[in-house]
């Protein structure tokens, strides 16, 4: 992977420094993730709270089957974007996103920021199809996207559990590049 590194300011003036994730960072993204409120992070996919779901989240950049952009402030991670590049049979030149910001840096533009870079690098890496999967309660990560071109495609009924127990919604969201 080349190197990448950018600064960008936020709507309040905070200055952050994106990067990629690598596994020098394994203890950063282990704190992110467990700062974030725990009814937030029901909608995780995995319990990124735990040592060894963050192991195989770097095994899966080091195999090259994610890159992670992460923004930091000062030495501490606030936001990251997942792209997952599915490049086998009916989804090949797909990608899928995942966003998490830190909620002190909500409604700040970085959602947005890191949103673009993970679009940009889908674009470099030559992917025609990018989607994301949530529940219909992750109100603010389609409020993010739907402005970039995604659409809602479909919707599968009580299809996840969160980590509370609770059915929700699986809203399926789409987005020809």
């Amino acid at each position: 992977m080349t190197a990448y590194s950018k600064q960008a300011i936020l709507r309040d003036g905070r200055k952050v420094s994106l990067r990629y994730l690598g596994r020098e960072d394994f203890e950063l993204s282990l704190e992110f993730y467990r700062r974030q409120p725990e009814e937030e992070r029901v909608y995780l996919r995995r319990d990124v709270t735990k040592r060894e779901v963050i192991e195989e989240r770097i095994g899966e950049i080091e195999a090259g089957l994610a890159t992670v952009i992460v923004a930091l402030d000062g030495g501490r991670i606030v936001g990251d974007a997942i792209l997952f590049v599915i490049d086998r049979g009916w989804f090949r030149k797909t990608g899928e996103i995942r966003l998490t910001v830190d909620t002190e840096f909500r409604g700040q533009g970085l959602g947005t920021l890191l949103a673009r870079e993970i679009f940009a690098l889908a674009v470099k890496k030559k992917l025609v199809k990018l989607e994301i999967a949530c529940m219909e309660t992750q109100v603010g990560t389609m409020l993010v996207l739907e402005p970039f071109g995604f659409v809602r495609e479909g919707v599968l009924a009580n299809f996840v559990v969160d980590t509370k127990g609770r059915e929700h919604d699986l809203i399926l969201l789409g987005m020809r590049l």
